[in-house]
């Protein structure tokens, strides 16, 4: 797994690309942690296009990210999960707890 802290004119993101397993997730909600601590305004957002696998301590890891950014009163944004990010929030009912984002062609 690669992550990549991008600013740009939106805020700060977090992109994430390659396979997210239980080691990974954990670096995840690190890297995630950190940019909540830092103070920065806005909504955490993940950028998942790039996510080829993911398992379930991956997906515990964005509700840790999620609780975590509203526990600071922030918010947690996924944008552009791929298809497999997709169907696995969708099987698990999550994507009704998460802000999804998605941009066409992205």
């Amino acid at each position: 797994m690669q992550v990549q802290v991008v600013e740009d004119a939106t805020g700060t993101w977090l992109v994430v690309r390659g396979p997210v397993d239980y080691a990974e997730a954990q670096a995840l909600v690190k890297a995630g942690r950190v940019l909540l601590r830092e103070g920065l305004s806005g909504p955490l957002r993940l950028d998942l296009a790039g996510v080829t696998f993911l398992d379930s301590s991956a997906l515990g890891a964005l509700l840790q990210l999620r609780e975590q950014a509203e526990g600071l009163g922030r918010q947690l944004e996924l944008h552009n999960p791929s298809a497999l990010v997709l169907k696995s929030l969708r099987a698990t009912s999550l994507d009704r707890l998460f802000s999804l984002h998605t941009t066409p062609g992205a």
